[in-house]
């Protein structure tokens, strides 16, 4: 008689007709995903529309929300991709299934125009609960990047007030004014 093999036991225990029903809920819940593409720089506007459009339409058609979305530009690459030394940059941040995940990839793949792209979980379990709380903790954060800008006037005073105590302080500074008749333009 042979000894039983302890280490099947546990996976046995684990996808048992109780274990199998958690998994499959654990792996279709919806999850927050990040998808940075790189597209080529030879790309116009309405090109770059039709793309956006395409890539909304996936997640639309795959039931998937968008969190946010971030379109970095055309950008100088660290080095050459395709022959090519720029890139246009696209951030998706967005809710889905892993199914929904793998057709946007697919979709990339084909793609003639995307030359890389990388995607990553960023939280496997994400309810909508947790995509409105994500969405508000963003909207705030935006908010206080734009309250802490310093507008243009308040850098012209600052500047200003700077040059008037470097005058103050040296008797022999002399600010120089642009003179329309010595101007070699």
């Amino acid at each position: 008689m042979s000894a039983p093999n302890l280490a099947l036991e546990p996976l046995v225990f684990r996808f048992g007709p109780e274990g199998l029903m958690s998994m499959r809920c654990f792996l279709t819940s919806p999850r927050r995903y990040e998808t940075l593409m790189l597209l080529s720089p030879n790309l116009g506007k309405p090109d770059l529309e039709v793309f956006k459009t395409k890539i909304d339409g996936i997640l639309t058609q795959g039931q998937g929300q968008l969190v946010r979305f971030e379109d970095w530009g055309r950008r100088r690459l660290a080095y050459p991709v395709k022959r090519e030394i720029y890139g246009i940059f696209l951030l998706y941040d967005f809710q889905g299934s892993p199914a929904l995940c793998a057709e946007l990839e697919r979709n990339l793949k084909i793609d003639e125009q995307v030359f890389k792209f990388l995607s990553l979980v960023l939280e496997k379990d994400f309810t909508d609960q947790r995509l409105e709380e994500t969405r508000a903790q963003l909207t705030k954060d935006a908010q206080k990047r734009d309250g802490e800008k310093v507008p243009v006037e308040a850098t012209t005073d600052v500047l200003q007030e700077y040059m008037e105590d470097v005058a103050e302080d040296n008797p022999d500074f002399v600010e120089e004014q642009p003179n329309s008749e010595t101007s070699g333009y």
